[in-house]
């Protein structure tokens, strides 16, 4: 039997999960593999599970491409690359094809991987740049599935590629942790409490039965996402002390999102039982500003550090103390005190392309003392910016969020003063009745402005929440859907006409989340200027793939390239309709949904492909607009 804290029984764990349909199967399963580790061993598991190997906020890849893995697979297989290229495109998996062909002969080692050793070697891979670094790379790699099982070798070549292809979501990996210090166990109909050691059977009659903590564990990663931390708490502090697990400055939390309207009555029949607020909602880039000991951090909306390509953000509380804001930037012509478009604004540079260092030591460091940093050496065109602060999340160490936005408000513009051309508190009118809002709508409309955000004077701030207490109304969608969707390309098609030699349509998938897959909803191929495609046809050059297997697409439909998920465009259109032809949120029958008349806005570099519209998401759309 393999060791508790093998990478063996990791991969056993991960098959089994493969092998399973039920959602809550699949959760007793990890946890109680989870159960199954020593108490040092989880935070690497857990890591493992999410096919990660830093918190999330640091943005730390391996960057392993496809040819150092195809390097690596001919020599532990002993194939040519023609023939791993031909045996790839039949069944999409490196991981699949290490397990079947690797060579027995190159694999003599006694030594043991453990799920600790895997995450630390992935660390050491992701340190590794510069001269040579292919080279590097390629050793350790080679290190590590020098040692492996068969079954091992698939899931380490997965690990490789950062996706363990399997039904766990992220989500499932946090309830797993909920049940797993909030659970009691259930052995030969007594129970155990929870944190005693377990076998890893997970059947029915042996499952978890969790008092329900799963939504303090999602609240508390969403407020401080950093998975170290979390299970730390967990482990020394308990389940129950979960709201003493609060944010820090320097890490970022996931940001509160707004319910979309399709009109004005429609927003306010969601409001108009609580006193609410309308502010202007401007054009730009969500930014989150932490601020501590004098330094300062600026984040984007999928929590990637923006300090580099926002150097110029500095602000000061009146007495100098730590803060959290919420707000967006924009573009800002200074001289007419005018705000930019959003294309203007994403002519600035992003943040140098160099690899984030992570922790070198062999033990994890705590993220809780990552010094924050102000030093900007990049470079970037000549884009003036200004901020629009519109929330207060935590001020002089303590957190705001469970505190009303009216007295958030109130701390924002006691403590912080608006500084010309630099910083303004987002312009604001509390209102009563549809004819207010009606006229505040209008104001942001005339001033061109995106449009305007309601929100409940009384709501908490509840991060990573799509909630009724926010209702966002853009002038783009009045009469029309209430918003856009955010979707990702999983295909192309070749040009023709004034289009030839670049691609002139596109296909679109959203995520559905409980999969963990992407599943077609539409083609495009409006709203892109000469210069927009030849851009997207650069990118999508750089991520073609032979297959669709991470896809839900039907059979009638076959791009002339698949394209990796991972390009998120932002898309409007003028409806929601069931489809016989594509796959979004399929759930009876075998009509999908599909956006009509859908034309392209504008390329979302803020966001994960993960972070796109989910099915769901749209299917709430579809049902809205047809009651």
């Amino acid at each position: 039997m393999a060791d508790n804290n093998s990478f063996l029984l990791f991969s056993e764990t991960m098959e089994r999960i493969n092998n399973t349909s039920s959602r809550l199967q699949i959760q007793d399963i990890l946890s109680n593999y989870y159960l199954s580790l020593d108490g040092s061993s989880l935070i690497y598991a857990v890591y493992l599970s999410t096919s990660t190997f830093y918190p999330e906020y640091k943005n730390i890849q391996l960057n392993i491409g496809d040819k150092i893995i195809m390097d690596i697979l001919s020599e532990c297989t002993g194939l040519k690359k023609a023939n791993l290229k031909k045996e790839f495109s039949k069944v999409g998996d490196y991981g699949i094809i290490g397990m079947k062909y690797r060579t027995p002969q190159l694999f003599i080692s006694k030594k043991k991987l453990n799920v600790k050793e895997v995450v630390m070697k992935m660390r050491e891979i992701s340190e590794i740049n510069g001269m040579k670094s292919k080279e590097m790379k390629s050793r350790k790699m080679l290190e590590m599935v020098a040692i492996c099982s068969p079954l091992e070798t698939k899931y380490i070549f997965r690990l490789f590629e950062e996706k363990l292809k399997v039904k766990i979501s992220f989500s499932t990996v946090l309830i797993s942790l909920s049940k797993v210090f909030g659970g009691i166990k259930k052995v030969d109909g007594c129970s155990k409490e929870n944190g005693s050691k377990v076998d890893n059977d997970g059947n029915d009659d042996n499952t978890l039965t969790p008092i329900n903590f799963q939504n303090e564990v999602k609240d508390a990663y969403h407020r401080k996402p950093d998975l170290e931390l979390l299970v730390k708490f967990l482990q020394e502090e308990g389940i129950n002390n979960l709201i003493n697990f609060t944010m820090t400055p320097g890490i970022p939390l996931k940001p509160m999102l707004a319910t979309p309207s399709k009109d004005v009555s429609s927003a306010y029949k969601k409001v108009e039982n609580s006193k609410f607020t309308c502010e202007f909602k401007y054009d730009g880039e969500r930014v989150q500003i932490h601020s501590s000991k004098n330094c300062s951090r600026t984040f984007s909306r999928n929590l990637e550090d923006n300090s580099e390509k926002y150097p110029d953000i500095k602000i000061k509380s009146k007495n100098n103390k730590d803060y959290i804001l919420d707000g967006e930037v924009v573009a800002y012509d200074k001289e007419n005190k005018k705000i930019m478009s959003f294309q203007e604004l994403s002519t600035r540079k992003r943040k140098a392309n160099k690899k984030e260092s992570g922790s070198k030591n062999n033990e994890l460091s705590s993220s809780s003392n990552i010094p924050l940093n102000t030093t900007a050496t990049s470079s970037f065109k000549n884009v003036n910016i200004c901020v629009f602060i519109f929330d207060c999340l935590y001020f002089d160490g303590l957190s705001l969020i469970n505190k009303p936005l009216e007295f958030r408000r109130q701390i924002l513009r006691n403590e912080f003063e608006e500084i010309e051309n630099v910083l303004y508190f987002s312009e604001f009118k509390d209102c009563s009745n549809t004819e207010e809002i009606e006229d505040f709508f209008k104001k942001a409309c005339d001033g061109n402005y995106e449009g305007i955000m309601i929100k409940q004077l009384n709501s908490n701030y509840i991060p990573s929440q799509r909630s009724n207490s926010w209702i966002k109304l853009k002038k783009d969608y009045i009469d029309q859907l209430g918003d856009s969707f955010d979707l990702i390309v999983i295909g192309a098609y070749y040009g023709k006409g004034k289009r030839a030699g670049v691609y002139g349509g596109f296909l679109l998938g959203s995520y559905n989340k409980e999969d963990c897959i992407y599943e077609s909803i539409c083609k495009i191929g409006t709203g892109f200027s000469e210069e927009d495609l030849q851009i997207i046809s650069e990118e999508i050059n750089n991520k073609i793939v032979n297959n669709n297997f991470n896809l839900k697409v039907k059979d009638q439909i076959k791009p002339d390239v698949w394209v990796k998920p991972e390009l998120v465009w932002e898309i409007k259109a003028a409806g929601v309709s069931l489809s016989p032809i594509y796959s979004c949120y399929i759930k009876e029958g075998d009509k999908g949904l599909s956006l009509r008349f859908p034309r392209f806005i504008r390329s979302r570099k803020d966001k994960k492909a993960e972070e796109g519209t989910s099915s769901e998401e749209i299917y709430k759309v579809y049902k809205e607009v047809s009651e």
